[in-house]
């Protein structure tokens, strides 16, 4: 069995549930009332072995929020769990990062946002059969979320674990977790 698929059913062993797609609430129309949407990171600067998720950018009431890992070595996937507000949230989708795809690398993307409101379980690993040293910080995934009224929602990173290359993948040791939380004014 290949490395990348030891990763990927490893990420889903440890996200439960996780199923295929970019995962969105197609029920979820305009905001009645205009809101700006933000993301205020738990921790704006992230330091090495730091899963951490950053403001990307915003329109209105969408904001896209990086979830980043930051000076890692010897990385070959990522297995996570985003916990948000459904009442005040909603997730839309996501985009690829670009922490996995060194090399010319098409990393397996797994993300389910729909199953349970207000949790989106998330498996990405490499698909070569090597790893990859992050230097600096690299998205892993950028997540889109529309804020649905003004508030402030915490967002949490849950259940993460960060996998190097050995065979079986085993965590990183000592990976930092830090997340933030979603603004509507």
């Amino acid at each position: 069995m290949k490395l990348g698929t030891l990763v990927l059913l490893l990420a889903l062993v440890t996200a439960p549930a996780c199923g295929g797609g970019g995962g969105s609430d197609s029920g979820i129309g305009p905001s009645p009332s205009p809101i700006s949407a933000n993301f205020v990171p738990d921790q704006p600067a992230p330091g090495a072995k730091t899963v951490a998720m950053l403001y990307s950018s915003k329109s209105n009431d969408v904001v896209s929020v990086i979830v980043s890992l930051t000076d890692t070595s010897s990385v070959y996937g990522a297995a996570f769990e985003v916990a948000f507000d459904p009442a005040g949230a909603a997730y839309m989708g996501f985009t690829h990062g670009a922490a996995f795809e060194a090399g010319g690398n098409a990393p397996a993307y797994t993300l389910d946002g729909s199953s349970n409101p207000g949790r989106i379980v998330a498996g990405v690993a490499r698909t070569n059969g090597t790893t990859t040293n992050i230097v600096g910080s690299k998205a892993v995934v950028i997540l889109q979320f529309r804020v649905k009224q003004t508030g402030t929602f915490p967002v949490t990173l849950q259940n993460g674990n960060v996998y190097g290359g050995q065979v079986p993948p085993l965590p990183i040791a000592s990976i930092q977790w830090f997340a933030g939380a979603l603004t509507g004014i």
